[in-house]
């Protein structure tokens, strides 16, 4: 029962990215820094922004700031060896709703080992090992949410906070001194986690402050109640809400990704796409959403495009494009509950520029 209603990403290209961006992963990233890079971006999606008119085919989002996103990161990617690369990136991310935004904070660590070199049609092959999760101090919603058992009217969560770890093999065949394609097979775990949770509902014709401890509930009058009769006070252990806090906000689950792309340089440009399937399978959730008749998302499929220009030898501008076919929540799975989930059905698009250094 989050107050996220709505997720966006934005990352690096290189090593250091998140689900949607390993859709570029190569197994030969010195082709596009030899011994390093460092990578500073903003990336937004709004109605302006929205030429391909996703939004707003959507009855959820059409005319609404639901799905406005704005953010920026910087990142960087170390050569440390001949065949090894250590990365990281770091995002501030601000997400809306209809009626709210969102503010996280978002980290990735990866390395990656290249243990064979292209022979003859076999690929270079490498292998990459990340971490990386979402964080925000407070998400709160001032959307009403509906429980079985009640209309939350306004949700507080403190300290909502996802953590991943995953494991990537990818492929690369370099065609001709131009022109790459890659593969790229991974597998992943995700673990939610949250420090708690609070609420206001009107119950009987009293407006309380609800506090979660568990699935047990305690309340007290959130401010004067003119009903006859009334309790100041109230605390239930029944589970007459309906609600199983801990599954339905803070699940576990894993993932596995598949991915193709290609990348075409000619002197200052180059040009990159890929394709990325993303499936995940998440503990308890979806089973209780499946329970209350709702439907649960657990396929994205994303594709990436983007073009590199050198303006310096050392200094380069890019724009980048994604288009998911459910929104992104394989990059913020904080985002993802059982209040949330109707959402995640959503088609989206994300824009970002800027610039890269590499040494």
């Amino acid at each position: 029962m989050s107050g996220a209603k709505v997720l966006a990403l934005c990352l690096v290209a290189l090593p250091a990215a998140g689900a949607p961006l390993d859709a570029l992963l190569t197994a030969a990233p010195e082709k596009y820094s030899a011994t390093g890079f460092v990578e500073v971006g903003t990336d937004h999606m709004s109605e302006p922004l929205d030429v391909f008119k996703i939004r707003a085919n959507d009855p959820l989002t059409a005319g609404t700031t639901a799905g406005d996103y704005r953010g920026s990161h910087i990142g960087g990617a170390w050569r440390v060896a001949d065949r090894a690369w250590l990365s990281g990136t770091l995002w501030q991310r601000h997400v809306s709703d209809a009626a709210d935004t969102y503010h996280y904070t978002s980290w990735q660590l990866a390395g990656l080992y290249r243990f064979r070199e292209q022979v003859g049609k076999l690929p270079a092959m490498a292998v990459r090992l990340s971490s990386w999760g979402t964080r925000a101090d407070a998400t709160e919603s001032s959307t009403p949410v509906t429980v079985p058992g009640a209309i939350l009217n306004t949700v507080k969560i403190t300290k909502p906070e996802d953590r991943q770890l995953q494991a990537d093999l990818i492929g690369t065949w370099s065609l001709s001194t131009s022109l790459d394609v890659s593969a790229v097979a991974g597998a992943g775990s995700s673990q939610l986690s949250y420090g708690g949770l609070a609420a206001t509902s009107t119950l009987n014709g009293c407006e309380y402050q609800l506090d979660f401890i568990g699935n047990a509930i305690s309340g007290t009058l959130a401010k004067p109640c003119l009903a006859d009769f009334y309790l100041q006070d109230i605390y239930d252990n029944s589970g007459r809400f309906g609600v199983d806090v801990a599954n339905e906000i803070a699940w576990r689950g894993t993932f596995m990704q598949l991915g193709v792309n290609s990348a075409w340089r000619s002197g200052p440009w180059t040009l990159q796409g890929g394709y990325l399937f993303h499936a995940v399978r998440r503990e308890a959730v979806d089973a209780i959403l499946a329970s209350r008749g709702k439907a649960s998302h657990t396929q994205n499929h994303n594709i990436t495009l983007e073009a590199d220009y050198r303006v310096h030898p050392h200094v380069s501008v890019f724009s980048r494009v994604q288009f998911s076919s459910n929104l992104f929540f394989n990059d913020i799975p904080v985002t993802y509950n059982s209040s949330t989930a109707a959402r995640f059905g959503s088609k989206y698009s994300l824009f970002s520029v800027g610039l890269r250094a590499v040494f």
